[in-house]
């Protein structure tokens, strides 16, 4: 449980919430390397009654659909001040000379950071960039070509 108060922490809600469906149900996490857990600990999860009345929780925001992670929000605030300033300092222009890296260590995190700048556009302008492993569900990251692409992009063109 101390891992999903970290992701819940430091990550999100949808990825607290996909790591306790992953653990409830036996399904192999990245911090598994791909090895099943031992037979029975889903059910251990399962049995608690904690654990139940934390999920019940989750599926209820779930279904309503989870707001963003208070550092999501924080960070949103920021880029919009930050680029916000460089468009009052150019005169109300679009300034192409300021980027930004937001750095995160889970894959589904960067997409809801990416979907959730995505509303600022566009004044933010926010692009995926991941590794190029395979993620838990099969999923490929960018290709070493892909992720030079965005990076020319990043820096180089509007995207």
């Amino acid at each position: 449980m101390q891992l999903t108060t970290t992701e819940q922490l430091t990550g999100s809600f949808t990825a607290c919430y996909t790591y306790l469906q992953e653990i409830s149900t036996d399904t192999p996490s990245e911090e598994d390397d791909g090895k099943k857990k031992k037979k029975g600990q889903s059910q251990k999860f399962k049995d608690d009654p904690n654990f139940r009345a934390l999920m019940q929780e989750l599926e209820m925001q779930r279904s309503g659909g989870f707001k963003p992670h208070p550092k999501i929000e924080k960070l949103k605030t920021i880029l919009i001040q930050h680029f916000g300033s460089k468009i009052s300092e150019e005169g109300g222009e679009d300034n192409d000379d300021t980027r930004v890296m937001v750095f995160s260590s889970y894959r589904g995190v960067v997409d809801e950071i990416v979907q959730e700048l995505d509303k600022e556009r566009p004044l933010i302008r926010a692009a995926r960039f991941i590794g190029q492993g395979v993620d838990k569900q099969g999923n490929k990251g960018l290709a070493q070509k892909d992720q030079l692409d965005v990076r020319v992009n990043h820096l180089f063109e509007r995207l």
